[in-house]
């Protein structure tokens, strides 16, 4: 077969492959807009979330925010050495804590009676104040027990309170006698986040700083203790 043929025949080839080509496009677009269609009947689109308010008032960058358990008030931390407890229907400060460190990484509102705020950072502690007391500004506990700075920490009831630190540990604290109730140790990277399940705070989930499954553990044993104390 000379050149000229065989030239032939392959541009008859690309053109045959490329009508089937947009075939099958136009066989998946079309099944695609079926399922689309099918989907806003079942399911219609929630509406696009846009800002609702802004709270200024820091001169730094902000670290960490959390809202309290009536989902008005909440607290921000900032790299200006400030916490702020918001009323976020009106924009209005209720509280600025000076922290002794600027370097503060996360925040928490304790959620039953929203009277306990958090916080902590790379000086390693968990400071918590009390909302309530004339003095707020003046710390009520620190907690001191991890060897890396402070990732995250989230309130469990009024009584106890949850750390994750860059030490690769989780802590499980009494906040009024100021006592380790258990230590979880089963990561092997820094733990940078904590959620705690809304339905069961036994159970809460842990995001490391590896390309892993989030670690889940429960209080099972924690139980024990308490009937302890």
């Amino acid at each position: 077969m000379c050149i000229a043929s065989r030239r032939e025949s392959a541009r008859a080839r690309i053109e045959e492959l490329k009508h089937a080509i947009q075939q099958e496009k136009s066989r998946v677009n079309s099944s695609d807009s079926c399922l689309f269609d099918a989907d806003l009947n079942l399911h219609p689109l929630m509406p696009q979330p846009k800002v609702r308010r802004q709270l200024k008032g820091h001169f730094g960058k902000v670290y960490a925010t959390h809202f309290a358990g009536n989902s008005r008030d909440l607290i921000s931390a900032s790299q200006d050495g400030k916490l702020i407890i918001w009323n976020g229907h009106n924009v209005m400060k209720c509280h600025s804590i000076p922290l002794r460190s600027s370097f503060v990484m996360t925040c928490a509102f304790e959620q039953s009676r929203s009277e306990f705020v958090a916080c902590g950072g790379l000086d390693n502690l968990c400071s918590i104040y009390k909302t309530t007391q004339p003095q707020i500004s003046q710390v009520l506990c620190e907690l001191a027990w991890h060897d890396g700075y402070l990732s995250c920490c989230r309130f469990v009831g009024e009584s106890r309170i949850l750390t994750t630190s860059g030490d690769s540990n989780c802590c499980l604290w009494d906040i009024e006698r100021r006592q380790v109730l258990a230590t979880f140790t089963d990561h092997t990277a820094d733990v940078m986040s904590v959620g705690l399940s809304k339905h069961n705070l036994e159970l809460f989930a842990t995001g490391v700083a590896t390309p892993a499954i989030p670690l889940t553990a429960t209080y099972s044993h924690i139980r024990k203790l308490r009937r302890n104390c």
